[in-house]
């Protein structure tokens, strides 16, 4: 495999995010797209604020012990593609000049995105342009690049390989005592080397991710009371973020010495679930008409159709943030990635005591949609419950 390039995936992706936001700009017959915030909205272009024109491109980094001297000679730092990068003190206020400089007269249509910092909105208005909000930057982000797709791939196999590591290190009690201390492992009967703890396994699944070169960013486990108990369910919830910025999401639930019970049933709806979603996203392939609100409903259907009310589904686009395009009603198309998450209770079991019924199973997957390879399953998550 060839060696893994962060830039070129960073270039590709400001490369088609200029192209959908010019093409915002001739459609309003706006002069410019502007923006200030610390989103993806700013991190697609490598800066905390963008100024990007018919034919110039220009973020803003922040450097607050030599911006003067940056600002004398605004390319020496470098850039991705076709965008240059300038280091200021504070965005907010320079994103306007640069604006004001960039475009041929102080008045015009200036776009920016809803998450624009308001105080650059505001400086906007008083430098003499109009400001209209606009969806182009998401609307860049929902598709990937072939470069991101690679990326998205090799975070996934990175994912995968960490859930399986975890995963047998649970199974063979592996958890040496003295790692975390006393008062976060301790567990009911206050013995501080009892065994896994959801302190213990949370670290466990982020070293595994930096050994394979992944930012563990969000990594969330949750048990009973910090603990993992026997027989109860704990949610492991990976959210990394790779070399060059891209996320995905996994989630699993397992089981330690598990009668098969409750938690197998749910399992086996998750499992169903997912299968009708993934169906249908084949459908949105085949040039069929589905929405993320389509997806959603389907899979919600499905566990209903189990026996489970109330399910949690959600349904979304990831990629530069752990949420984004698509989502809510747009429609499913090929290059996105997607985030399929659905959990179940146990609230309306009677038969349970009251402190089971909140007991959770969880399953969430990043799946992405290629005309070529069709819907790929970016992590494989465990089949079983029990570790």
């Amino acid at each position: 495999m060839a060696r893994f390039d962060p830039d070129r995936v960073r270039a590709s992706r400001i490369e088609r995010a200029l192209r959908v936001v010019r093409e915002a700009l001739a459609e309003r017959d706006a002069v410019a797209f502007v923006h200030a915030g610390d989103d993806a909205a700013s991190a697609v272009f490598g800066a905390e604020a963008v100024v990007v024109t018919a034919d110039r491109a220009v973020g803003l980094v922040v450097d607050p012990t030599d911006a003067d001297a940056a600002d004398a000679d605004p390319e020496s730092s470098g850039g991705d593609g076709d965008c240059t990068l300038r280091r200021v003190d504070d965005p907010a206020e320079a994103v306007v000049r640069l604006a004001r400089e960039l475009t041929p007269g102080p008045t015009g249509t200036a776009l920016t995105p809803r998450a624009v910092r308001h105080d650059t909105a505001l400086f906007l208005e008083r430098a003499g342009f109009d400001v209209a909000s606009t969806a182009a930057d998401a609307d860049a982000r929902a598709t990937k690049t072939p470069a991101e797709r690679d990326a998205l791939r090799r975070l996934g196999s990175a994912v995968e390989g960490a859930v399986d590591r975890t995963v047998d290190r649970l199974a063979a009690d592996d958890w040496p005592a003295g790692v975390d201390t006393e008062a976060e492992i301790r567990d009911s009967d206050g013995d501080a080397d009892a065994g896994p703890t959801t302190t213990r396994l949370s670290r466990a699944v982020a070293v595994e991710l930096a050994r394979g070169g992944v930012d563990p960013a969000d990594t969330r486990v949750r048990g009973v009371d910090g603990r993992v108990v026997p027989g109860r369910p704990v949610v492991v919830d990976c959210r990394p973020r790779g070399p060059d910025g891209s996320r995905l999401r996994a989630a699993w639930t397992l089981v330690v010495d598990g009668d098969g019970g409750w938690e197998r049933r749910a399992h086996v709806a998750l499992e169903a679930a997912h299968r009708a979603g993934r169906g249908r996203l084949t459908a949105a392939l085949d040039d069929e008409t589905e929405t993320v609100g389509s997806i959603a409903g389907e899979v919600r259907a499905e566990l209903t159709a189990y026996g489970f009310e109330e399910p949690t589904v959600t349904v979304h686009g990831v990629g530069l943030s752990v949420r984004e395009s698509p989502r809510d009603g747009d429609r499913i198309e090929s290059g996105q990635a997607v985030v399929v998450a659905a959990s179940v209770t146990r609230a309306a079991d009677g038969t349970a005591s009251a402190d089971r019924r909140t007991d959770r199973v969880t399953r969430a997957e990043t799946l992405l949609l290629d005309e070529r390879g069709g819907v790929e399953r970016l992590v494989s998550l465990p089949s079983s419950l029990s570790p």
